[in-house]
């Protein structure tokens, strides 16, 4: 489908249940699922009241069994943990790594940025949230250290697909923000910052690339599909492209290695 969703890095699917994205960078691994579900079906629904959610919509269009899809429970740490069968909950956790075959790593998102990470060579994957919190605690390097510690994976082999994520443009903070990010990468802040009406705009997709790139991570396999969710809304939900909403919905991100 040619829309604005699409683009060289991530192409749009309508399904009868579900609407998602998927990443060209991961279409030559056979072996690799990937896909980022938005707006268009309930199966993604969230209310903080009710965090319970129902897959079957996006497990239907995916072919997946939505008892296989693991999502922690996200709490903006810096916490990365290896899947383990016997667990079914991970409490206070940001990002789960996996060499399992058929389990779904999931994270769910409104603004914040989700990480796919996956390793060719040792067959692993990984999927990290990443909000403005786990940028300033570079939840993205304990990801690649925990793949590297638990699988022996090298940071030069690895692929990281950034999923759509509010942008520069629409990430406005206070001073006290400002000066946290300044402190984390006095190297690139001015990289990074946008000053505007004693505001500033920080780009969280570059913190995360470039902290990638410093522990080896091969530039042109740090791949950002570009979109913005609050520019697209309308399309993918957003927390501050939404804030008028009474209840605010989160895109899913999954990864997994198939069976």
């Amino acid at each position: 489908m040619n829309d604005a969703l699409s683009n060289k890095q991530v192409k749009r699917v309508v399904g009868d249940r579900a609407e998602y994205l998927v990443f060209t960078a991961f279409e030559k691994y056979p072996e690799l699922g990937a896909a980022f579900a938005i707006r268009g079906s309930k199966a993604y629904h969230y209310e903080p009241s009710a965090p319970n959610m129902d897959y079957s919509g996006i497990s239907s269009e995916l072919g997946l069994d939505k008892d296989n899809i693991i999502i922690p429970f996200q709490e903006h740490t810096a916490n990365v943990a290896e899947y383990n069968s016997e667990v079914r909950e991970y409490i206070s956790t940001d990002g789960l790594v996996t060499r399992e075959r058929g389990v779904v790593l999931g994270t769910k998102v409104a603004d914040c940025i989700s990480l796919l990470f996956y390793d060719p060579v040792r067959h692993a994957i990984g999927n990290i949230h990443s909000g403005w919190r786990g940028t300033l605690q570079k939840i993205a390097l304990n990801g690649v250290a925990e793949m590297a510690k638990k699988f022996g994976t090298n940071p030069t082999d690895l692929i990281c697909v950034m999923c759509p994520s509010i942008r520069q443009d629409h990430f406005e903070v206070d001073t006290d923000v400002y000066e946290q990010f300044k402190g984390i990468f006095p190297q690139i802040i001015d990289e990074i910052t946008i000053p505007k009406n004693s505001k500033y705009y920080i780009d969280t997709v570059r913190c995360n690339s470039w902290m990638l790139e410093q522990v080896g991570m091969r530039p042109d396999r740090i791949i950002d599909c570009g979109l913005c969710t609050v520019c697209h809304s309308g399309l993918i939900n957003s927390f501050r492209g939404n804030q008028d909403n009474e209840k605010h919905y989160r895109n899913l991100a999954l990864i997994w290695l198939k069976s």
